[in-house]
């Protein structure tokens, strides 16, 4: 059996953004990507303290990914006076985000990233799909899916954890199911708010999560 031990959004203006790791790490983390900073923010408030050394894999998505950070690179190489420093360019590199965090997050043992063409196409049932069939396996004892966007305007990150272990506050069971309910959810950025509300306002035993990408499966969450 697969549960999901928490579910959340977060949300901060790009400038708020060091200020929430300085208060999740009680000092900075410097020269880090804002990537890097939704990360570690997102996987400590859905990991506590004593679950930081289990094996963790870390799925994530992101719309924006390192573009932003690309973009600015380029527009110093283009017409900048000075040379970009290394790490401006290692911060155009996804996997430099989960690299960074390992440190702080013992347990976290490998991290997948999948870029988005927009806003409008995630891929929230590919990573609940790849984590049901990793922890099924036994090769982690959790897994941390994400979509991560770090804009000029705005950083945001929306999480689920699931694991193969029954927690006192675990939210749901999960699993894959091959008949997809015809009022399954959409597979949207903002899905985790969704699964949030609905295990704090829904009247149902279910919820499924659908995307056309694959359509005979679904992901079915079930209240504990």
């Amino acid at each position: 059996m697969i549960y999901l031990h928490a579910a959340l959004s977060q949300q901060f203006a790009p400038a708020n953004l060091p200020g929430a790791v300085r208060a999740t790490l009680g000092k900075p983390l410097r020269r880090a990507a804002g990537l890097t900073q939704l990360a570690l923010v997102g996987a400590f408030a859905c990991l506590p303290e004593e679950r930081r050394h289990l094996p963790t894999a870390l799925l994530w998505q992101s719309t924006s990914g390192p573009r932003l950070e690309t973009i600015t690179l380029l527009e110093e190489i283009c017409d900048g006076a000075a040379e970009p420093m290394p790490y401006d360019f290692l911060a155009t590199q996804p996997a430099i985000a989960a690299a960074q965090i390992q440190p702080m997050l013992p347990g976290l043992q490998s991290a997948m990233h999948i870029p988005l063409d927009s806003e409008n196409s995630t891929n929230w049932s590919l990573l609940l799909n790849l984590a049901i069939e990793w922890l099924n396996e036994g090769r982690y004892a959790q897994v941390l899916c994400a979509q991560l966007d770090h804009w000029a305007e705005r950083s945001s990150g929306h999480w689920l954890c699931v694991g193969t272990e029954p927690l006192e506050n675990s939210l749901t069971s999960l699993q894959i199911v091959t008949e997809p309910s015809p009022d399954a959810h959409a597979d949207t950025s903002d899905f985790p708010a969704r699964l949030s509300d609905w295990l704090n306002h829904g009247d149902t035993a279910t919820l499924s999560l659908h995307s056309t990408a694959a359509p005979q499966l679904a992901v079915e969450f079930a209240r504990l």
